[in-house]
């Protein structure tokens, strides 16, 4: 019984793994910018767009409903990839360069795509990256959540951050090869609308998400991001009782998402050098496969590389370091 458990939660995970590689490669290509953000019709005043592509979809939305666990099986992931394809070519001539690129990256997808069916998770997990109360947000948690997420829209700052970043009419052509996931406070009320969300703490690490490109786009101090770092305080104070709830309800994540990941890569570069060495040691012991000693002056830890046991208990032991050294700086 158990060996059956771990060979199917290995075969999900692999799946997953093949997944993520072939969509990796299919954005880094060069001809991919035009499908890694969802299309900004209204910038690009193609008020017919929505009359004729009904189910708009993009690969930074594949992507990230890939990462946080929303693809029940291989099938789902192909279907939303092709249908990215699909939409290109319905609303463009064929002949176009749209539509030559878009049969050209599909061609790009098939060949590489080394599996074509099978779980991307576990079975009986809920869905998304977090689990517990149902598949997604319903009642007074909706309705909370859809009020702080308000809130924070209505900020006398958020203007710029309530759509998404139109970086072709900026003239911003590095923002998609900088910027994988774009996120912003209008797609996260749609979301919310449409029921897309699982949990609270999807929520927040979507909000989360908007404020970090922000920050990690624009210069250190400058407008945007300083802005962003303003709005992050606000929202994080929004969300903070909502998100403290979901974690005491026993919400717990069945798969790691980028933000999980970005955090606490985050949080360990606050670590002192002997509490890194703890980190290591975790590590050492949970999951050998993640550390990286290709270079002898230094070890290092692949995030990446971590199953989500592995995971949990390096968060928490940074998460007690963290805590510990403010402690002691406060006394």
């Amino acid at each position: 019984m158990s060996h059956k458990k771990q060979k199917v939660s290995a075969d999900f995970e692999g799946n997953v793994q093949k997944c993520a590689k072939v969509l990796k490669t299919i954005m880094k290509n060069p001809a991919a910018g035009a499908f890694l953000i969802p299309v900004d019709w209204k910038a690009l005043k193609l008020p017919t767009y929505p009359k004729i592509v009904k189910n708009p979809m993009d690969l930074g939305t594949v992507q990230q409903k890939l990462e946080s666990g929303r693809y029940g099986k291989v099938e789902d992931f192909i279907s939303d990839v092709q249908l990215v394809w699909k939409n290109a070519k319905l609303f463009n001539l064929e002949g176009s360069d749209i539509f030559e690129v878009a049969s050209l990256l599909d061609e790009e997808f098939t060949s590489k795509l080394d599996v074509t069916t099978g779980p991307l998770r576990e079975a009986g997990s809920r869905g998304g990256p977090s689990s517990g109360g149902g598949d997604t947000l319903s009642g007074d948690q909706l309705a909370q959540t859809k009020a702080a997420v308000r809130e924070v829209r209505k900020h006398k700052d958020a203007a710029v951050f309530l759509e998404p970043v139109d970086w072709k009419g900026l003239g911003i052509k590095d923002y998609p090869t900088i910027i994988k996931r774009p996120m912003d406070l209008g797609t996260i009320m749609k979301r919310l609308d449409g029921g897309q969300y699982s949990s609270v703490l999807d929520v927040a690490a979507d909000v989360d998400l908007v404020w970090s490109n922000a920050m990690t786009y624009n210069q250190d101090e400058s407008y945007i991001y300083n802005v962003a770092a303003e709005l992050k305080a606000f929202s994080d104070r929004k969300m903070a009782p909502l998100v403290a709830a979901a974690r005491e309800s026993g919400v717990v994540p069945h798969e790691l998402t980028f933000e999980m990941k970005r955090q606490l890569n985050e949080n360990a570069a606050l670590l002192s050098s002997k509490d890194l060495y703890g980190m290591v040691g975790i590590v050492e012991d949970s999951c050998k496969r993640a550390i990286d000693q290709s270079s002898p002056q230094e070890v290092e830890i692949d995030i990446d590389s971590l199953d989500l046991q592995t995971f949990l208990k390096v968060e928490k032991y940074v998460q007690d370091c963290i805590a510990r050294a403010r402690k002691k700086n406060k006394q």
